[in-house]
């Protein structure tokens, strides 16, 4: 178990250059949202905004919930969590089967700044307002095993991974519906609901969020729990990463540094967007091996690229 603080994802999005400081959207108070990818609320129940939270570490199945939703308002300092998913369920993969992983994908770790409000599934009578994708984002799909690694190719593209009302009922529920969306354990209003009010920390989450009349778009960190754990009992030191979204100096000189390893032909600009995420995956497959291109740069794609790292 360990305590979440707004100050740790201060500190992790510092860490990896992602952009969460609110007063760069032009709105100071803004609600920023976070997936911890493998890790759930001791206290599922308790959607209240704290200054801290506790999590616990779990083991993805894509059977069940198994990942945290947070809330967190950067300028009170306070957050909240919701159990749900941010992996698809396995009656998706196993449907991928023999097309390639079609149907099926799970979203690559990184800062996507734009999840909007708006309808999930607005011609289905399951639609219900939600937060809708807008942009290209990078995730893999895998068409051989019920699990994503760096075996699994990653696209560039935006398939429609909202993030939603998942559908169940709680973590101990083994169907959630996610094909690849970001989904928070509890039901909808929708039309095929008949009426019915939305419910469980799913109703929580949308009425804080359409609650800020100002706010209509929300930027998402995504992380692996091990990643936030460490930084949480260990502390920051040796956790700076480049990845998907990062933005600022540190991002400048990977994609420098890959310019002179000739995978890189795009704009130095500290912008790490789906061009310098294809040539870092590159760099990494035939510098390090296909096992190693994970599209994060860490200390050891570093050395290989030949650049200075904290």
């Amino acid at each position: 178990m360990f305590s979440l603080t707004a100050a740790h994802l201060r500190i992790l999005s510092a860490a990896n250059e992602f952009p969460t400081d609110p007063t760069q959207r032009g709105d100071p108070g803004a609600l920023v949202f976070a997936g911890i990818r493998g890790c759930l609320p001791i206290d599922p129940g308790d959607q209240s905004f704290a200054p801290s939270r506790d999590l616990q570490m779990v083991n993805v199945d894509h059977r069940h919930p198994r990942c945290t939703l947070v809330q967190w308002v950067p300028k009170t300092g306070l957050l909240a969590a919701y159990p749900g998913s941010t992996v698809p369920h396995r009656r998706y993969i196993e449907r991928g089967f023999g097309r390639g992983g079609r149907g099926a994908n799970q979203l690559l770790t990184g800062f996507f700044d734009d999840f909007r409000k708006g309808m999930h599934r607005p011609d289905s009578p399951t639609g219900h307002e939600a937060f809708r994708q807008t942009n290209s984002r990078p995730y893999r799909r895998t068409g051989n095993d019920l699990e994503y690694d760096t075996d699994d190719r990653v696209e560039t593209e935006n398939p429609g991974d909202n993030l939603h009302a998942g559908w169940c009922g709680g973590v101990d529920d083994e169907r959630f519906s996610s094909a690849g969306c970001q989904v928070v354990v509890g039901y909808p209003a929708c039309d095929q609901r008949e009426g019915q009010p939305a419910v469980g920390p799913w109703r929580a989450f949308h009425d804080v969020a359409y609650a800020r009349k100002r706010q209509t778009s929300f930027g998402y960190l995504l992380v692996n729990g091990f990643e936030l754990q460490r930084l949480v009992v260990v502390g920051a030191r040796g956790s700076e990463r480049v990845r998907f979204g990062s933005n600022g100096p540190r991002a400048r000189r990977v994609q420098k540094g890959l310019q002179r390893k000739g995978v890189y032909e795009g704009r130095i600009d500290g912008v790490f967007g789906p061009r310098s995420l294809r040539a870092l995956l590159r760099f990494q497959e035939s510098a390090l091996g296909r096992g190693a291109s994970d599209g994060v740069c860490g200390p050891q794609t570093a050395t290989a690229l030949g650049i200075t790292w904290p």
